[in-house]
């Protein structure tokens, strides 16, 4: 079974000023994302926080609202295929579809809500 990651993802104006006060503030691990507007700070427990400028596609959320859990797995040859292939299993048991899935420079990923309508994001990075 592919393994999936659990953190949390953060709308961001400025994703790598507000990553390092969250590096400092949790004493976690500075670390590039996906591309230049994608910023990871990383636990030692594991947990992630992914700080990152939303696609025009999506704007920014109010301030106080910008934060969601992020699911992710490991790079794909074909992400978006991944992430279509992933995005039924979820479907299957109560997720709803937001915004079907996508093919960025980064990988591919797909906004969804949970049986109760809270949203979260999926995301599979390229190889």
């Amino acid at each position: 079974m592919t393994s999936i990651h659990l953190g949390l993802a953060i709308a961001s104006n400025q994703p790598h000023k507000l990553s390092e006060f969250y590096a400092f503030a949790t004493n976690g691990e500075l670390c590039p994302g996906e591309n230049e507007e994608h910023w990871r700070v990383t636990h030692e427990n594991g947990m992630s926080v992914h700080l990152y400028k939303p696609s025009k596609n999506r704007p920014l959320p109010s301030s106080g609202s910008s934060a969601i859990l992020c699911l992710s797995k490991g790079p794909a040859q074909d992400p978006l295929l991944s992430i279509q292939e992933w995005l039924a299993t979820l479907v299957s048991v109560g997720a709803i579809v937001d915004q079907q899935p996508r093919l960025e420079s980064f990988g591919a990923e797909s906004w969804l809500k949970d049986p109760e309508g809270n949203y979260f994001l999926i995301f599979v990075p390229s190889l």
